[in-house]
């Protein structure tokens, strides 16, 4: 019996340290919004969501590509070629200042979380951050410019329809036929007989 309480005991505290050190990872990450941070993958999809910077209306990168979108646009060959030419011109620039913004949001949670940071230290990332940032949105500005200009008017609203439609679709993922309560996805009484 008393062999049994040990064990037991032991278990316990087992799971309990495994679990506290997986909540001690999980704290160090970065909230969501920051550069590879939170569930949705910071700059991964900041160029769709406009990274909370007021460029919200910005296509996702490649957008002409992607049959959802581009079908409902209707664009014509000589467009899609000068898609591609935009995107080659700017694509290159914009994912270097995206890593340049991690590796300096990275220095300046270090420098933040040094023992005995200096004011001045702090300040000086926070002004390289802001700089990096700076130039990556004016950067988005001029590609959102040059792609804004080469559409219709109608093209423009067709594209955000399907931007928004493609967000509701991605923002509401494994529902399943049927939506909330209904049939299919992973939840529901039972397989279909057959």
């Amino acid at each position: 019996m008393k062999r049994t309480f040990v064990i037991a005991l032991s278990l316990l505290a087992l799971v309990f340290a495994a679990c506290t050190s997986d909540m001690d990872d999980r704290d160090r990450r970065p909230p969501q919004g920051y550069p590879g941070g939170g569930d949705r993958g910071g700059f991964g999809r900041a160029r769709a969501e406009g990274a909370g910077d007021g460029l919200e209306m910005m296509p996702p990168s490649d957008w002409w590509h992607d049959p959802r979108i581009s079908v409902a646009v209707n664009l014509t060959p000589d467009q899609a070629a000068s898609l591609d030419r935009i995107s080659s011109e700017q694509s290159g620039e914009i994912a270097k200042l995206e890593r340049d913004s991690m590796v300096a949001a990275r220095d300046l949670r270090q420098t933040v979380e040094a023992n005995q940071p200096a004011a001045a230290d702090i300040t000086g990332a926070g002004q390289r951050l802001r700089g990096i940032r700076d130039a990556l949105f004016d950067r988005r500005i001029q590609l959102l410019a040059s792609e804004r200009t080469l559409l219709t008017q109608q093209q423009w609203t067709a594209l955000q329809d399907a931007m928004t439609a493609s967000r509701r679709d991605t923002d509401r993922p494994n529902r399943g036929y049927g939506g909330r309560g209904g049939r299919g996805g992973m939840g529901g009484r039972g397989r279909f007989p057959g």
